[in-house]
């Protein structure tokens, strides 16, 4: 992507509860129909949301050809454990973040500036698996989680009970968009670089509350993302036709006598690719 800041380091994931290997796939056919999110993959670990039928989300996880599915969640409480989680990724506030039997998450020192964070999925039968990841891959599975929930409380019980995984559309850039550089980096002959973050609405608009910045080289780097991502207009992301809101990140390479393209990138897709 050309708007991507310096290519980041890969996500550390490590084993370390080992877990039986003759664990059969999940029956997606037992009980109630389970239609499959999304997923994502983080090395050799794989994760898996569903939401089924009745309006429940799963997590299934995988390490080669094991796999660990867990109970059922309400949307609700999923949800507002994300939520929490999310919003303190930078400064914990506990040292466990437990969702009933599913999902640990335990951040810890991984050297003295940068924070580092366990996951630990369990089972139905109690068999758990843990993975040791960086912040993108912590941002990365919240928002698989994220999908689960908006899908769960979002489609309708006959769209629940269609065969198949969900279909869904992301965000795209409606219209173009007039980029002005900052002027005292301009004259100053200065580069840089910035970070926003927001919430695109379902009309299609950053929600003006949600929008801050999260790295800039400089302070006019900053105030210039931020301006722009005000008067830009987006086609909303959607899942099974409804449009949901989708939080993104831009980082924005600024260069003199460059063009400027500007693509939406959603949370958390890494930076340095698509």
């Amino acid at each position: 992507m050309n708007l991507s800041r310096k290519t980041v380091s890969r996500v550390v994931i490590t084993l370390l509860v080992a877990v039986p290997a003759t664990l059969s796939p999940p029956d997606l056919s037992a009980q109630t129909n389970w239609r499959e999110v999304r997923s994502i993959k983080l090395g050799r670990f794989r994760a898996r949301v569903d939401v089924s039928s009745v309006h429940t989300v799963r997590l299934v996880s995988q390490l080669d050809t094991s796999y660990i599915t867990s109970d059922a969640m309400g949307p609700d409480s999923l949800k507002a454990w994300q939520e929490t989680l999310f919003s303190q990724l930078d400064k914990p506030s506990r040292t466990k973040y437990v969702l009933g039997n599913a999902v640990l998450v335990e951040p810890y020192a991984a050297d003295s500036t940068t924070i580092g964070y366990a996951i630990t999925v369990a089972d139905t039968g109690g068999a758990a698996r843990t993975v040791l990841t960086d912040k993108m891959g912590i941002e990365e599975f919240l928002d698989l989680l994220a999908k689960g929930v908006v899908a769960a409380q979002t489609l309708t019980d006959s769209e629940l009970k269609r065969p198949g995984p969900i279909t869904g559309k992301p965000i795209s850039l409606a219209k173009s968009v007039n980029f002005v550089y900052p002027r005292t980096a301009k004259l100053a002959g200065l580069s840089g670089s910035a970070l926003v973050q927001f919430v695109v609405d379902t009309s299609g608009r950053a929600k003006p509350e949600s929008i801050t910045c999260l790295e800039a080289t400089y302070k006019d780097f900053a105030d210039a993302a931020t301006a722009v991502v005000k008067t830009m207009e987006f086609s909303p992301a959607e899942l099974e036709g409804h449009k949901i809101e989708q939080l993104v990140q831009y980082p924005i390479d600024f260069k003199l006598n460059a063009i400027l393209p500007i693509k939406p990138f959603e949370v958390p897709a890494r930076r340095g690719r698509r």
